[in-house]
């Protein structure tokens, strides 16, 4: 029985995984800075809600923090999720990582605006969310890559010939 073709990943493609890598260090990066420099934190949530009872400060500084590890830490593992499941060919991957990079760079665009303390890694986020945007649809050996898929021929894991 013959061997089906395999489509190998296109190499621009690859450009996702140190987009991921990226994304994910300053996923976690953020929260550590918070936690790190807790007057510098209290000091954002001040600037941002000036009403607040100053007694209630370190039960917003906890509030922040887990809102933070929280939401950062489903973005890392979407990132990853939907990274690898699009690097095997997976058009609902591609798709979901589109919405996802979308919707994590207008939520950071809104926390930049709401508190600009973190530009330091909003900025490169965005950078990173805009770069892996273009690599999942612009090259055309990408959307060959995935018309071959929607098609049903199967693919290998690496670029490496099995």
């Amino acid at each position: 029985m013959a061997r089906p073709r395999s489509i190998p990943i296109p190499r621009v493609l690859w450009g996702i995984v140190p987009g991921m890598i990226g994304g994910v260090a300053l996923l976690v990066a953020l929260p550590a800075v918070m936690i790190v420099d807790r007057d510098d934190t209290i000091r954002a949530i001040m600037n941002d809600q000036p009403d607040l009872n100053p007694s209630h400060q370190g039960t917003a500084f906890v509030a922040v923090i887990v809102f933070a590890v929280a939401v950062h830490a489903v973005d890392a593992i979407l990132t990853v999720w939907f990274g690898v499941q699009t690097l095997r060919g997976k058009q609902w991957a591609r798709i979901a990582l589109t919405v996802y990079l979308v919707v994590a760079t207008l939520g950071s665009l809104a926390s930049a605006a709401a508190v600009p303390t973190y530009l330091w890694a909003i900025i490169p986020g965005d950078g990173v969310h805009i770069l892996m945007l273009v690599l999942l649809w612009l090259p055309r050996s990408v959307r060959t890559f995935f018309a071959a898929h929607r098609a049903g021929t199967p693919r290998r894991s690496s670029p490496v010939a099995a």
